[in-house]
């Protein structure tokens, strides 16, 4: 019976160390070839957002609904008709998740998503948040499979986001965002792998956003 129950327990444990290292983790990395916009050029670090660049005088507070459009993918390495048709499916997620976040957040009173609703200007502030998915790389599921647990293989991700005062057109904030993840030793499936990335990114702007309404600056 002794031995029995040790077999039972070296399996259970077996199972739960497979499952660690099976594990898949996205983490923040440093944001490639960061893109300027409206004379805003995100370069200073924050514990949130990546790099960030923002205008004198902008508060988030102010402003009652966001309009969160479609963030097209414009990597320069998606090329074959393939890379095109993975891109397309991709990119809708990242606006998903940011208004999900965004809404979830309180931080304001209308979140849109622009791919479902035309926003039409009316009673309260309004922002619109766009940009692009800069980088989009699926990486290699075999690599991840054979020697993942040195992070080889890793999918990739970036976004390039523009924050524009609605009424004025004028760019308010510049942000940059990288996410690189990897599925331990056991491959993992390239869209999943990705969809955490644009979950981490949604949450790290819906989190700057919301210290900066606190009065916050950004910074590490």
């Amino acid at each position: 019976m002794r031995k029995r129950l040790t077999v039972v327990r070296l399996a259970a444990v077996l199972v739960l160390l497979l499952a660690v290292v099976g594990c898949s983790t996205a983490i923040r990395s440093t944001p490639d070839n960061p893109t300027s916009a409206g004379g805003l050029t995100p370069n200073v670090k924050d514990k949130d957002a990546g790099l960030v660049g923002m205008a004198p005088g902008f508060d988030v507070s102010k402003y009652k609904i966001v309009v969160v459009e479609k963030f097209p993918v414009t990597d320069p390495d998606v090329k074959d008709e393939g890379d095109r048709r993975f891109a397309a499916k991709m990119a809708p997620k990242l606006q998903q998740e940011l208004v999900r976040r965004l809404s979830d957040s309180g931080l304001f009173q209308r979140v849109v998503n622009a791919s479902e609703a035309q926003y039409r200007p009316g009673a309260g502030a309004a922002l619109r948040l766009h940009g692009a998915i800069t980088r989009l790389g699926r990486g290699s599921q075999v690599a991840r499979y054979f020697v993942g647990g040195y992070g080889i293989g890793r999918a990739r991700a970036q976004a390039d986001m523009r924050i524009v005062d609605a009424a004025s057109g004028r760019v308010v904030m510049v942000t940059a965002n990288r996410w690189i993840a990897n599925a331990g030793w056991f491959g993992g499936d390239d869209e999943n792998l990705l969809e955490q990335s644009f979950e981490g990114m949604a949450h790290d702007l819906t989190n700057f956003l919301i210290r900066l309404s606190k009065g916050e600056k950004p910074g590490e």
